[in-house]
């Protein structure tokens, strides 16, 4: 298992749903193999990963049957109202079709946890700040950035607004 997978670390924040850090070698794919993972959601921009990281990390998915699903975003950056959508419609798709899974950005603390925390406000029907402290009873290390918090917040109540 890589350093950073280590370091870094996840940890279930919902039934059947994984939120942590960014797969960095076929060890820590496997990894999310014995966890019984078969579907990953990765948040990283191909500038993240180390020098043919990617390329071994996604030989190593492919081994194991998992199947990823990207949508990048900025390590940092604001989360688009259309991101937040997508990812957390397509994590709930998932957990709905009986998936394990795996929801990550590069560390584990910001960008996956957001959209955790907007899959599961969505998913039990709760609010965004209900849903974040869930999932840090699970995964403390979990906190999105001050603007992510209030791009999630605009984005859920934009949502009832909507009729999402």
């Amino acid at each position: 298992m890589s350093i950073w997978f280590r370091v870094y670390g996840y940890a279930a924040v919902h039934d059947r749903l994984i939120v942590g850090a960014l797969p960095q070698d076929a060890a820590d794919v496997h990894t999310l193999g014995e966890l019984g993972v078969t579907r990953v959601l990765n948040l990283v921009c191909d500038d993240e990963y180390e020098r043919g990281a990617r390329r071994v990390v996604e030989r190593a998915l492919s081994a194991q049957g998992i199947e990823e699903h990207r949508l990048s975003s900025e390590d940092f950056g604001s989360l688009e109202p259309e991101l937040l959508e997508r990812a957390s419609a397509l994590v709930n798709a998932w957990l709905d079709q009986g998936e394990l899974v795996y929801l990550h950005c590069r560390a584990g603390w910001q960008r996956s946890a957001a959209v955790a925390t907007a899959a599961l406000a969505v998913r039990e029907g709760i609010t965004i700040q209900d849903a974040l402290e869930r999932i840090q009873q699970h995964k403390p290390t979990a906190d999105p950035l001050p603007h992510q918090r209030e791009d999630l917040s605009r984005w859920f109540e934009g949502r009832g607004a909507s009729g999402g």
